[in-house]
């Protein structure tokens, strides 16, 4: 037996496009420092998750890469260091980074400045 579909006129087929984003991002400003193979470059964090960041940077980056990446809060809070990052996009002098491995105690400083930055948005 073989399944037919109705074929719809195409102004019926219209899908609204959703955020399939799992974690809301919070809009910062905080200087990094990343290194891979080819040795060390700096950049500024312009969102940020728990599971990931979104930077502005002069240097490409390619999709896949793997690499370390330092996270400077500038509010007297210790420097959050992600062992492993990978680029999951990169388009016009942008790049989403998801984190991949990173240490409990700073798996806990990065809760803490996401939690700082949301608490801060909505005291705006």
């Amino acid at each position: 037996m073989e399944l037919m579909l109705p074929v719809l006129p195409e102004e019926d087929c219209f899908v609204p496009r959703m955020d399939l984003r799992r974690y809301v991002r919070k809009a910062v400003h905080l200087g990094i420092i990343f290194a891979d193979k080819g040795g060390f470059a700096s950049g500024e964090v312009i969102d940020l998750t728990t599971r990931g960041c979104g930077l502005r940077l002069i240097l490409p980056l390619v999709c896949g890469q793997c690499l370390t990446l330092k996270l400077y809060p500038g509010n007297g809070t210790s420097a959050v260091i992600c062992d492993l990052v990978q680029v999951q996009w990169v388009k016009e002098g942008r790049a989403g980074l998801v984190f991949l491995s990173m240490s409990l105690e700073n798996e806990l400083r990065l809760h803490r400045l996401c939690d700082e930055y949301l608490l801060s948005k909505v005291e705006d």
